[in-house]
C-alpha cells in the first residue's frame, strides 16, 4: 500500500513538470533505522539546529566538488541538500531555514523531525554518488548551487 501511494505521488509529480522524487530518498524519510549525518541541537522546546561539516568528515566530498568547480563546503552543501528535499519532500523547505559557512551548513526548524528527515537525506547523499549529481542538478536548475 506505503509504496503504491509513493509510486502514484512520483507519476503525478513528474506528470506535472515538477522535480521528480527519488525513491531513495523518499524511503529515508520515513526508515527510521536509516543512517543520519550531522548533529542535532536542541536549542529550546521550539528551536532546533542541524550542523552539517562535509569537510570535516572521513569521506569528505570537499575535493569532487571543487574539482567540478563548486566552493566545496557550506554553500555547495547548500544546494546539495537544497536538490535532496526537492527529490523527497518539497514541503520541508518551507519548514527550515539555512545558514551556510565557508566550512559547513546549519539548518533550523521549529520542527526536530524535519532536520532528523534532512540528516537521513544526507546520509544517502554522502553513500550514493548518482543521487548526489542528481541533487547537485536540481540545485543547478534551480540556481542554488554554489
Amino acid at each position: 500500500m506505503k509504496s503504491t501511494k509513493i509510486l502514484l505521488l512520483l507519476l503525478f509529480i513528474s506528470c506535472n513538470g515538477q522535480t521528480q522524487l527519488n525513491k531513495e530518498l523518499v524511503f529515508a524519510l520515513s526508515n527510521e533505522s536509516s543512517e543520519t549525518r550531522g548533529n542535532i541541537i536542541d536549542l529550546s522546546s521550539t528551536e532546533f539546529r542541524l550542523d552539517y561539516y562535509d569537510v570535516y568528515e572521513k569521506d569528505s566530498h570537499f575535493e569532487f566538488l571543487s574539482s567540478k568547480g563548486y566552493q566545496g563546503g557550506g554553500p555547495s552543501w547548500l544546494g546539495i541538500i537544497y536538490g535532496a528535499i526537492k527529490m523527497s519532500d518539497p514541503g520541508i523547505l518551507n519548514k527550515i531555514r539555512f545558514d551556510d559557512e565557508s566550512d559547513g551548513i546549519a539548518i533550523w526548524s521549529s520542527d526536530k523531525e524535519n532536520l532528523v528527515k534532512i540528516s537521513r537525506l544526507i546520509a544517502v547523499l554522502k553513500n550514493n554518488k548518482q543521487v548526489l549529481l542528481d541533487s547537485i542538478e536540481v540545485a543547478e536548475q534551480n540556481w542554488k548551487m554554489e
